[in-house]
């Protein structure tokens, strides 16, 4: 119990920083979030190497610009307070999720002409953080809970073959002696017999003899 409880405390508390991380280099990838946690997505393989491209976020009526960069500059941050962008590995760490961050995003990347020469969209799907800890959790109960009953089952297995092996115990020694018993008692019988027959032998009845008168 106090193990099933100390993984429950575990669970819960990384869930308070859930993390999840999206490739999203490839068109039409589909990245997940947990609500109040961070996900970092792969937008390029190193943005410093692109003079100029557009992160945005499509709506059904606007296009919001999230992110703009220019000649190793970054132009635009529209969430520049809970998120982070790394150059180097074109990685874009979002802190503290919300429902308005999810949503279609769409990365433009534009050649030395000022044209667009390629265009990528991910989809973010914002997600309930504890669902996926409590599905975590429910599969650690299971886990402890098959362990549980393994155990048990097997503390009882050995203790009804102990019980078992006692009693056949018992019933050979029981079979033996019924056995030796009769022996005995035809050993004592032939013996009392012998001693009868050896006593007529030893101690015959002497016929009795006329005394004729003088």
């Amino acid at each position: 119990m106090e193990a099933v409880v100390g993984l429950l405390l575990m669970l819960l508390g990384v869930s308070h920083g859930v993390e999840t991380y999206c490739d999203g280099r490839q068109d039409g990838a589909q990245c997940y979030g947990a609500l109040g946690g961070t996900v970092v997505l792969q937008l390029m393989d190193n943005a410093s190497e692109i003079s100029k491209y557009q992160w945005s976020i499509n709506t059904t009526t606007t296009t919001t610009t999230i992110l703009s960069w220019r000649n190793n500059t970054i132009v635009i941050n529209a969430i520049a307070n809970r998120s982070f962008f790394t150059p180097s590995d074109g990685t874009f760490r979002i802190n503290n999720l919300s429902w308005t961050d999810g949503g279609e995003y769409t990365l433009q990347i534009f050649g030395s002409d000022g044209q667009v020469s390629e265009r990528r969209t991910l989809q973010l799907t914002i997600q309930v953080g504890y669902l996926p800890i409590m599905a975590g959790v429910l599969s650690a109960l299971v886990i402890l809970l098959v362990v549980g009953v393994a155990v048990i089952c097997a503390q009882k297995k050995k203790q009804n073959n102990k019980p078992k092996e006692e009693e056949d115990h018992e019933l050979t020694y029981a079979d033996v002696r019924m056995v030796q018993q009769p022996v005995r008692q035809m050993q004592k019988k032939a013996e009392t017999e012998v001693e009868v027959e050896y006593g007529q032998i030893k101690f015959p009845e002497r016929p009795q003899q006329t005394v004729e008168p003088a």
